[in-house]
């Protein structure tokens, strides 16, 4: 069998300024050529060390850590591009959880939730959950992208509608069109526009169903929305509030309430939707709301819930841990010891000039960048000068917005949160001397 040789790469211009969305439509009646120009694209990129994506950890997710890119290109040294917010990942309870859970009912899941899927172990970590956020009802997912994907499509129907902040990450997005519903999108966190776009919808339609879609924290601007006054505006037009709180839950608030808490309405928000993959160490994600019956539908409807398979038990034991450890007094200690160190970048970078986004102080420190090209040019220089962290660029954000999103962990130290600022800082400038 032969293959058709991928095209000759690009120039280097397009290399580092071509906008990567150009190549996402494509026509043709070969489906295994057509997307030749894109591949030849991303290997010119990857040759010039313009290509930040698909890097592999050869270590464990430590302050200090080693990533190779596919090109086998080496980065040790400081490490800001891990979802670890509270270190828990090699913490000896959460290492101790994973064992046991191992050692009892081995490595992998029954099936799906709906066909044995679940242990002893699930029922815990719902009743953790259900306290936390006080909710009495829990649905686990394989995944945080399938809890936000899976909730919506499956309560939406074609008469509905689905309202999001136009930042809302893909799994909402996505969840939102599929479910056929009709979907509208509100400036980001304009909690009047979501006034007149309810009052609009409301004008003509009282019969079916309305849901507003936010997140606790956006990752990639570091803000927040006015959630209390946004859940009142929902009430006033019979409209349901969901909010996706990945970043904030364990990370943020007393207790780890997130956001929730800290605004007052941990008890009140319609359906809470989360992931355990950024401050609970492991993969995974949840539905908790006060309806029972969502509850027993979206368990039924919720496609990942009754077509992948579970969360295994070592994921399930390891979420446990890590919710006991947010919950406890140490987990108050790593709150205040990761958002120290994001302070700490956020001035050692302001007061080189840079602008670092959001009005929150959280885990995740987006530094903007702006050209695509400046962009592009620096994650390479950082990947060859010991930092590791990530290059955000379009389809994530718009196309002159990209930016470095710094992800802070309670292990980091002063020295490594300088280190990096040192290392940022020198080459976004050596980036921008060679635009």
């Amino acid at each position: 069998m032969t293959t058709t040789p991928a095209p000759a790469p690009t120039d280097t211009a397009d290399a580092k300024e071509k906008d990567i969305m150009r190549f996402r439509v494509v026509s043709g009646p070969d489906l295994l050529t057509r997307n030749d120009p894109f591949l030849a694209w991303q290997r010119q990129r990857a040759e010039a060390h313009l290509w930040p994506y698909f890097r592999r950890y050869e270590t464990g997710l430590y302050p200090r850590a080693t990533a190779v890119s596919d090109l086998g290109e080496v980065t040790q040294g400081v490490n800001f591009g891990a979802q670890d917010y509270l270190s828990l990942s090699s913490h000896p309870a959460v290492l101790e959880a994973a064992r046991r859970a191992l050692r009892d009912f081995g490595p992998i899941a029954a099936g799906s939730p709906a066909l044995g899927g679940a242990t002893p172990l699930s029922r815990e970590l719902e009743a953790g959950l259900s306290q936390a956020l006080r909710a009495e009802h829990i649905v686990l997912f394989p995944t945080g992208w399938a809890a936000g994907f899976g909730t919506i499509r499956s309560l939406m129907h074609r008469r509905d509608h689905v309202l999001l902040d136009n930042l809302s990450h893909d799994s909402l997005r996505q969840g939102a069109a599929a479910s056929g519903a009709t979907v509208e999108f509100f400036r980001h966190l304009d909690n009047d526009a979501v006034r007149r776009h309810l009052a609009g919808i409301r004008a003509t339609d009282t019969r079916n169903a309305v849901l507003v879609v936010t997140e606790g924290v956006f990752s990639m601007d570091s803000d927040t929305p006015r959630l209390a006054e946004l859940l009142g505006i929902c009430r006033e037009f019979d409209a349901k509030l969901m909010v996706d709180v990945a970043h904030d839950f364990g990370a943020m608030g007393e207790d780890g309430a997130g956001q929730l808490g800290l605004q007052g309405i941990l008890d009140e928000v319609d359906f809470v939707v989360g992931a355990f993959s950024k401050s609970f160490a492991t993969t995974g994600g949840f539905l908790a709301t006060r309806s029972a019956s969502v509850h027993e539908f979206v368990r039924m409807f919720g496609g990942p819930q009754t077509f992948s398979s579970a969360l295994t038990p070592v994921q399930t034991a390891v979420a446990n841990a890590s919710l006991g450890i947010i919950r406890s007094p140490e987990g108050a200690v790593r709150r205040k010891a990761v958002a120290a160190v994001a302070q700490r970048l956020r001035d050692g970078l302001e007061a080189r000039g840079h602008r670092t986004m959001g009005d929150v102080i959280c885990p995740v420190v987006p530094v903007f960048i702006g050209t695509t090209a400046t962009g592009r040019v620096a994650s390479g220089l950082i990947a060859r000068s010991g930092l590791i962290a990530h290059l955000v660029e379009q389809p994530a954000v718009a196309s002159d917005a990209a930016r470095f999103r710094l992800q802070a962990m309670a292990d980091h130290t002063t020295e490594d949160a300088d280190l990096a600022v040192d290392i940022l800082d020198t080459c976004i400038r050596k980036a921008k001397d060679s635009a």
